[in-house]
């Protein structure tokens, strides 16, 4: 099997778009110069982290899964946030700030798993879907990832993830990292692997 590569590719249609959209009220965006210098960047930083860690090669095994499509991350300026389908990524915060290095990787873990965690999983979502029925539904969509999140960082970086250590979280997402916190990142991941 040819080892997973992620692609990071500039979103010119999807980029103009947005910097239409921040002319008239004259906000200010970055250059389509910008926008490529920091592709350029995230491709060296993630190339250097994938190699040294096997980030793809982990979130694969972790997983069990194999995504049906192409790890295309499509990057544009500003205006939206992060997400995984389609997997878009912008240079900068809501602030407006360049994301750091570790921010960066932070997020691309985060909107990966995703992807991988939708490939052919019908099953073990209903269940956990039912499980947890009176959670809002970015909770459910995030318990797991949050397990797996922790999971990584702690085997890979041997450190604790960003989103845990953070108190202003969207409250769907801190809700999530309750339950891992509460139910245990372990049992939760292995309660997913009774279905992978």
């Amino acid at each position: 099997m040819t080892p997973l590569k992620l692609n990071f590719i500039y979103a010119y249609p999807l980029d103009g778009r947005q910097r239409r959209s921040y002319e008239e009220p004259s906000l200010p965006y970055p250059s389509i110069g910008e926008v490529k210098e920091v592709i350029e960047h995230w491709n060296t930083v993630w190339n250097e982290v994938d190699e040294t860690h096997r980030v793809l090669k982990y979130i694969g095994e972790l997983t069990k899964r194999t995504p049906e499509r192409n790890l295309e991350c499509f990057v544009f300026g500003a205006g939206l946030g992060a997400m995984s389908t389609p997997f878009l990524l912008p240079t900068r915060n809501r602030l407006g700030d360049v994301w750091n290095d570790d921010k960066f990787v932070d997020l691309v873990i985060h909107e990966l798993l995703h992807i991988f965690l939708i490939t052919n999983n019908d099953d073990y979502w209903a269940m956990f879907r039912e499980k947890y029925k009176d959670e809002e539904p970015s909770c459910v969509n995030h318990v797991l990832l949050y397990a797996m999140i922790y999971n990584i960082y702690k085997e890979l970086f041997d450190r604790e993830p960003m989103d845990f250590r953070r108190d202003n979280l969207p409250t769907g997402y801190a809700r999530a990292i309750a339950i891992v916190n509460e139910v245990g990142y372990k049992e939760l991941i292995e309660e997913y692997k009774d279905f992978a």
